[in-house]
């Protein structure tokens, strides 16, 4: 009987050694992949309050981490999965489905949505025509998705060389066509007017511009503040006017509007990212 213990006792001394091992050989079997995403396409990746990031990750074992929006590079955020090979390409396939799935989506007059693209278009704008380029509370960059059936995202924080911005437009190849050319003729137009801003005056109302940007709808309750308090106090710091859409959603975020002087609108803008990309 005691030959036996020990026998046994040796056994699983063995099985231990061996799941240690199979662990150790795992392990150094990580690896890591990256992706890039369209920045409008986060809040599905994420879903609502994490749940679907972390469905991603309870799904295939694998670590996933999307980068901060003020991180985002040509309109695109860089998103890195680590685990082991099997676990990397399930997380990987699932984020493929889930951006498919979007562009699949795509019907009737919501086909110009936050959708899988055709074609993209990058123009490069003078930071001074951002403003006339979205309209006075979204009015014009509206009108242009509209009219042309595409999507048209002003990124401020892209520059190139030349201090400019960039304008990137998606959907079929026709319509971006027809895109490009209405945000060349509003560029052109106040070329030939000589209505570029001046810089050393205090801004006038129709040097004040807007700026749509969308935030992740559960993260809106950090921006308005208890009582709306906080969005005031956002006001009162940048002397902007803000204005949130409660009823203009996509996905898993919220259109806001910026209204105000550019320097204003653009550094508001960076503040509410800080704070939608502040840990729980």
């Amino acid at each position: 009987a005691v030959v036996s213990t020990q026998s046994t006792g040796e056994q699983c001394c063995d099985d231990a050694k061996d799941a240690i091992k199979a662990l150790i050989d795992e392990s150094s079997g990580s690896e890591q992949v990256t992706m890039w995403i369209e920045e409008s396409l986060c809040g599905l990746i994420i879903g609502a309050k994490g749940s679907k990031i972390r469905s991603i990750q309870d799904n295939s074992g694998a670590n996933v981490k999307i980068d901060k929006r003020n991180e985002a590079c040509d309109g695109k955020i860089q998103v890195t999965i680590s685990g082991n090979e099997a676990q990397c390409a399930d997380a990987k396939q699932e984020i493929e489905d889930i951006i498919n799935d979007s562009g699949n989506k795509e019907s009737g007059d919501r086909s110009f949505g936050e959708t899988r693209a055709e074609h993209v278009i990058k123009i490069w704008v003078p930071e001074s025509m951002c403003g006339m380029i979205i309209g006075r509370g979204g009015s014009k960059i509206s009108e242009i998705q509209a009219d042309t059936r595409t999507r048209v995202d002003v990124n401020s924080r892209e520059r190139n060389e030349n201090d400019q911005c960039l304008v990137t437009i998606s959907g079929p190849k026709v319509n971006c066509e027809d895109a490009e050319k209405v945000v060349n003729d509003i560029v052109n137009s106040s070329d030939r007017n000589g209505r570029a801003p001046p810089r050393a005056q205090e801004p006038t109302d129709e040097e004040r511009g807007s700026m749509v940007i969308w935030v992740d709808t559960s993260c809106l309750g950090r921006i308005i503040g208890k009582g709306g308090s906080k969005i005031r106090e956002i006001e009162r710091t940048y002397k902007v006017k803000i204005d949130v859409k409660k009823d203009e959603q996509e996905e898993h975020e919220t259109k806001v509007v910026l209204i105000g002087s550019k320097d204003d609108v653009l550094a508001s803008r960076d503040y509410i990212y800080e704070i939608v990309d502040e840990e729980e």
